[in-house]
């Protein structure tokens, strides 16, 4: 039996992770089948009470995503996840687990500060949220990824390249 894939997609917040995500699961549906998306931003706001940047709520987030990815692997489902993982370290322990299990695939999405404010500013507000990030986080979420990103990431600049350009460059990249 052939590995089904994981796909982590990575990146600041506004860089495009969530509709490229969206993308790449309609289009490898048409393509392959069966595939799940997980976003780990909205497990955690499934949780009651939550609140921003809560280490509670990110740990609980991280392992029923992972909880959720290990069961669609085992039934030989393909995965995406994305998420602002921010650091390499919470990279590498997502993926850890699945290394022997699935064909790994980990992006990056960039974006300049200023689009990705900008992108961040213009988008509406999920239900569950009831402000926007203050200009600090979205700053230190950028500082962080220029430090500590996963450096085994396969980047994409959003900045020069549509959704559908990046995604049909992850579609080439996984056949």
């Amino acid at each position: 039996m052939k590995k089904p894939f994981l796909i982590v997609i990575d990146g600041p917040m506004g860089a495009g992770k969530t509709t490229v995500s969206k993308l790449l699961h309609e289009k490898l549906h048409k393509k392959k089948g069966l595939n799940a998306l997980i976003s780990l931003d909205r497990l955690k706001r499934i949780i009651s009470g939550y609140k921003m940047d809560s280490k509670i709520h990110l740990k609980l987030a991280s392992d029923i995503g992972i909880s959720m990815t290990k069961e669609y692997l085992k039934n030989n489902i393909g995965v995406i996840v994305e998420k602002a993982f921010t650091r390499a370290e919470f990279v590498d322990s997502f993926i850890r687990p699945f290394k022997k299990k699935a064909k790994l695939f980990v992006y990056q999405i960039e974006v300049l500060t200023d689009i990705g404010a900008r992108r961040v500013r213009e988008r509406p507000l999920h239900p569950e949220i009831k402000k926007r990030p203050p200009k600090s986080k979205f700053e230190r979420n950028i500082r962080h990824y220029s430090q500590f990103k996963y450096k085994k990431a396969k980047v994409f600049d959003s900045n020069k390249l549509t959704p559908r350009q990046i995604v049909n460059r992850i579609i080439k990249d996984i056949k």
